[in-house]
């Protein structure tokens, strides 16, 4: 799966793995509250998750709802 990503720590693998049980689309409220991450270290992980390809972020009004884009080989 996300073995083969040297880039992704721990951190960046439980949150697609979060999205992923979603459906494949959550708010990032969801990933706070699932993971007792801070906000700023959820902020800071999705612009990386972003960057790399693995999530677009989509704003909903004061909402951002996070969205796999496709699974990295």
């Amino acid at each position: 799966m996300l073995e083969e990503a040297p880039l992704l720590d721990d951190k960046d693998k439980q949150i697609l793995e979060i999205i992923r049980k979603f459906g494949g689309e959550v708010a990032q409220t969801v990933i706070v509250r699932y993971t007792g991450l801070p906000k700023s270290t959820i902020s800071r992980k999705i612009r990386k998750l972003e960057k790399l390809g693995y999530i677009r972020v989509i704003r909903r009004g004061r909402v951002n709802i996070l969205k796999i884009i496709e699974e990295k080989k």
